[in-house]
């Protein structure tokens, strides 16, 4: 019966193809990628996806009746070494661009996180994303009198809890066992077993206030 449930819960023809007939993955164990309705798999030509002996799941936790898709694509000679498995929630996206290398150990990232990478990205192992999380390795776009480069790597460490509408961008370092709090912009290294959070004062305006609808 579980079996039965599996696979009416995925998308069968491509989980099928994906295992065994695409040139687009890789199998160094006995992982493989679990595409459950609604995700989206763009491989483009050299891309790889190379797998270990954990699961993929793409697109898990999906709500009965919803349309949510999950976006993956790599673009041309991408690679995504997925080294202990991982979970991608409904809505997410990860994409990979053109020559670029995302490796990551286990992690979960939650619904309508986004992960880009334009050279490299590494995620260590147990790592949560939660929900809204923003990942990125590159400004994408070239800055007049901007001596810096566009792109520079993002190191996410092990154990480290990404909470809620959070910002990582290009260079950082997240160094092991960090919280990093809700709403808070990520652009300078974090060193191990920290709780960063942005400071963002509470005011009140004005007390006793009334509204109506």
């Amino acid at each position: 019966m579980d079996k039965i449930l599996f696979y009416k819960s995925i998308r069968l023809f491509r989980y099928i193809y994906l295992n065994y007939f695409s040139k687009n993955v890789e199998r160094r164990g006995q992982g493989k990628i679990i595409p459950y309705k609604n995700a989206i798999i763009d491989l483009e030509p050299n891309s790889k996806i190379i797998l270990y002996d954990k699961e993929l799941e793409i697109g898990s936790n999906k709500l009965r009746y919803s349309k949510a898709e999950t976006y993956i694509r790599l673009r041309k000679n991408a690679i995504w070494e997925v080294k202990n498995g991982a979970s991608i929630s409904y809505g997410a996206t990860i994409e990979v661009l053109y020559d670029a290398v995302l490796d990551t150990c286990f992690f979960t990232m939650n619904s309508f996180s986004v992960i880009i990478c334009a050279k490299n990205i590494v995620i260590g192992d147990d790592v949560m994303i939660g929900r809204n999380v923003t990942v990125y390795d590159s400004d994408f776009h070239k800055i007049q009198n901007n001596l810096k480069e566009v792109s520079q790597k993002v190191y996410i460490g092990n154990h480290v809890w990404l909470t809620s509408h959070v910002t990582i961008l290009k260079g950082v370092t997240i160094s092991d066992g960090c919280i990093v709090g809700n709403h808070t912009v990520i652009n300078k290294n974090i060193e191990a077993n920290q709780l960063v959070t942005s400071n963002i004062a509470q005011v009140v305006r004005r007390e006793k206030i009334e509204w109506r609808k």
